[in-house]
C-alpha cells in the first residue's frame, strides 16, 4: 500500500491532465510559426474577430513535455476565447522541466531561448492582428510557471498581468532576475488547488512569499477546490476586471 501511495502521484503526472473544456467552436485553432526564432505555436482567433478595433491577447504557456503541450493549452482556452472575444496563442517551450532532470546551465539556456520565442510571438501577432498591446495576459500552467516568471518579470512593459495556474517556481530563478519598479507594479495572481501535488502547492506559496517580500504589492494568491486542474476560467475571471467593457463580444 505504501508503494502504491508513493507511485500514484507519479502515475497521475505521466497520464497528463485531460482537457475537459468544450471543443465545438465555430472556427478551429491553427498552427503557425514565429518567423524570428522559427518556433511553432497554436493560435485561436475568435470567429467574431474584425480588424476594426483592438483585441485582448492571452499567451498561455504549457507544462512539462510529454504531460502538457501547446496544443492542449490552445484546446483548453479556445471555447473561452470564442465566448469572450479573446485572441489566444500557445508557443512551443523548452524550459518546462517540471519533473524531468536537466542541468542548470542547459535550463538557463532554454529559458533565454523561450524568452526570445515568446517575445517574438508577441511581436509577430501584433504585426498581423489588431491587438491591444496594453492588454496582454501571460499565463502559465504547471511547469509553464518557469518561463512565466522569467519572461514576465524581465519584460513587465509587454504584459498587463501574470497569472500562475498551479505553477512550478524556483527561488534561483527569481534571484537571477533584476527586479525593477516596473516589474513590482505588475499585477500577479498565483493560484493552485488545495488537493494539488505538495511540491506545486509549496512552490506556489514560495513564489508568492518571495514576491511580496521583494515589494510586489500587487501580487496575490488564491486556493481553489480540487487537484491539479487547468482552470483557464479562473484565470480569465481575474483578468477580466482589467478589460474594458467594449472588448466583450455582443
Amino acid at each position: 500500500m505504501r508503494r502504491l501511495t508513493v507511485l500514484l502521484p507519479v502515475l497521475l503526472l505521466l497520464s497528463g491532465c485531460p482537457v475537459t473544456q468544450p471543443q465545438d467552436t465555430p472556427v478551429d485553432e491553427v498552427a503557425a510559426t514565429e518567423p524570428r526564432t522559427g518556433r511553432s505555436y497554436w493560435l485561436y482567433l475568435p470567429s467574431c474577430y474584425k480588424a476594426d478595433r483592438k483585441w485582448p491577447l492571452v499567451i498561455t504557456l504549457h507544462g512539462t513535455h510529454g504531460w502538457d503541450s501547446r496544443d492542449a493549452q490552445i484546446r483548453e482556452w479556445k471555447s473561452l476565447a470564442e465566448r469572450e472575444g479573446l485572441i489566444v496563442a500557445s508557443p512551443q517551450l523548452r524550459s518546462v522541466q517540471g519533473i524531468l532532470p536537466v542541468s542548470r546551465e542547459l535550463w538557463r539556456r532554454d529559458l533565454d531561448a523561450d524568452e526570445q520565442a515568446i517575445l517574438g510571438l508577441l511581436d509577430d501577432l501584433c504585426a498581423r492582428y489588431e491587438i491591444d498591446q496594453h492588454k496582454v495576459l501571460l499565463t502559465g500552467f504547471s511547469a509553464g510557471g518557469y518561463p512565466l516568471y522569467f519572461v514576465g518579470l524581465r519584460n513587465p512593459r509587454r504584459f498587463d498581468m501574470l497569472i500562475a495556474r498551479a505553477c512550478n517556481s524556483s527561488i534561483d530563478l527569481f534571484e537571477s532576475v533584476e527586479l525593477t519598479d516596473e516589474a513590482r507594479a505588475l499585477p500577479i495572481l498565483i493560484f493552485w488547488g488545495k488537493d494539488d501535488l505538495t511540491p506545486l502547492r509549496e512552490q506556489s506559496w514560495a513564489a508568492f512569499r518571495y514576491l511580496r517580500e521583494h515589494g510586489f504589492r500587487k501580487a496575490d494568491k488564491d486556493e481553489t477546490k480540487g487537484g491539479h486542474l487547468r482552470r483557464p476560467e479562473v484565470a480569465y475571471r481575474a483578468w477580466r476586471k482589467r478589460l474594458p467593457p467594449e472588448y466583450r463580444p455582443e
